[in-house]
């Protein structure tokens, strides 16, 4: 049973019983009956069999712990140890330009199909950007309109990822191990130019900023990036970036906030959480491999992302000069993961091309998340598996609005930075599909609303 179901289940059973007298196989707990094959009572509070209730919120107990009424990350055990050779990866059948997509050399697992759906980026300044479908004469994959109302009046930095429509996952397959054991990739005419793995207590400031701002991404997401050590921390050789119920938050006087479109500094959110970049340390590539190591958080509302922006907006502002979302998810889809590049003009004029992408059990696993990069094409990768290929040998405007671009390839052969974050609700979740957003209540049903990297590496060509 979804947790949605439970959640309404139980607002039901507790509506009935205002002054409960339960059937004979149901336990009383407050106000509601509950069925205690499915559900414990706790101090007062109904949480999922198997967890424990910590000042109103469900958790863990093999993974957090309640401490003066807050809960703390840690507990008898902690977040699995990354897999030294993840096998668990379901990847689909190439859908769009099958001559760029190539199988696994390595022998394959048994099938293990599945389902999912699709994730994406935000605008500029005080704008929030919209993902639009313009037909264009080239073969990446056709995109859908996506409805977006928010106000705009000028470009925005650091935009966040936004929304695109639910699509069908193709056809999926289950790869073989991605490397022999040491989990350290080797690949033939490329060095490693950038490299964290984390390793310490700190996060190594010289490559990595922290975002401040309440803004929401344009999206109507609803936390506050903090940089807090309860939401942006280096623990057992991995980063992680955590979302934290608050009730509401607004940014006081140790916060140092770094963007405020629409003069969000001074919103309130009901939720923190993390986001880092390597864009003021000058990490960019133009280029390359990128592979980036990570376990995904788990719970509803959950949207966490792996992604690049540009450097520079040699060609306008967002999506004019382009982003690359390596990997996005949404945490009511535990099997899904997304791809998705945006480009095509400044917003509205902008639209999208993506790939949905079926792994089994994505969310309890290690995964390595990447793409190739070369002057003509574009392929993402979940555990060396090819999954999604661009031919960037094309026009990429969007057919609507002013052309920003003077030849193919463009944006994609400029400078990229990357970004990690986690964020809580907003336009990504379809209420039709994922129910309406109630912050307390989703974040009683979160078993892990972190997202850890175990390291990130780029390479260029010798």
């Amino acid at each position: 049973m979804k947790f949605s179901k439970i959640l309404t289940c139980i607002g039901a059973v507790g509506a009935a019983f205002s002054a409960p007298v339960c059937p004979g196989d149901q336990g009383s707990c407050g106000e509601s009956c509950y069925d205690p094959a499915l559900y414990t009572c706790d101090n007062g509070q109904l949480c999922p069999l198997g967890m424990l209730n910590c000042n109103g919120a469900c958790y863990s107990p093999s993974e957090y712990h309640c401490e003066a009424g807050t809960l703390v990350y840690g507990a008898s055990t902690t977040i699995p140890a990354p897999a030294e050779n993840p096998q668990s990866v379901a990847v689909p059948e190439p859908v769009q330009e099958p001559a760029q997509i190539s199988a696994p050399s390595a022998p394959v697992q048994e099938p293990a199909p599945v389902p999912f759906s699709v994730p994406f980026s935000a605008p500029v300044q005080a704008p929030a950007p919209v993902p639009f479908s313009v037909p264009f004469s080239a073969p990446v994959q056709e995109p859908a309109p996506v409805p977006f109302s928010v106000p705009f009046s000028a470009p925005v930095q650091e935009p966040a990822p936004a929304p695109v429509p639910v699509a069908e996952p193709a056809t999926v397959i289950t790869p073989a191990p991605i490397s022999n054991g040491d989990d350290i990739l080797q690949f033939d005419g490329y060095q490693l130019v950038f490299s964290d793995e984390f390793e310490g207590d700190t996060l190594d400031r010289s490559k990595w900023s922290a975002e401040v701002n309440c803004w929401g991404g344009g999206n109507n997401e609803k936390q506050c990036y903090v940089d807090h050590p309860e939401t942006i921390f280096v623990k057992d050789g991995q980063l992680h970036l955590k979302a934290i119920y608050k009730g509401e938050y607004q940014l006081n006087g140790t916060d140092q906030c770094t963007l405020d479109n629409e003069g969000s500094c001074s919103w309130a959110q009901p939720f923190i959480s993390g986001r880092v970049n390597t864009k003021l340390a000058n990490l960019a590539w133009k280029y390359g491999k990128v592979r980036v190591k990570a376990l995904l958080p788990s719970g509803p509302f959950l949207w966490p992302a792996i992604w690049m922006l540009p450097q520079d907006d040699v060609y306008g502002t967002w999506a004019a000069s382009g982003e690359i979302d390596i990997m996005e998810a949404r945490g009511q889809d535990p099997s899904i993961i997304s791809h998705a590049i945006h480009y095509g003009g400044q917003w509205p004029d902008n639209t999208y091309s993506d790939q949905l992408v079926t792994v089994e059990n994505a969310q309890n696993d290690w995964h390595v998340y990447g793409i190739d990069w070369t002057e003509d094409t574009l392929t993402f990768n979940i555990d060396e598996v090819p999954t999604f290929t661009v031919d960037l040998n094309r026009s990429f405007y969007s057919g609507t609005g002013e052309n920003p671009y003077t030849d193919i390839r463009q944006p994609f052969d400029q400078k990229f930075h990357l970004l990690f974050n986690v964020a809580v609700g907003g336009g990504f979740f379809d209420a039709a599909k994922y129910g309406e957003f109630d912050p307390a209540t989703s974040a009683q049903q979160w078993t892990r609303p972190e997202l850890a990297i175990d390291y990130v590496r780029v390479y260029q060509q010798i």
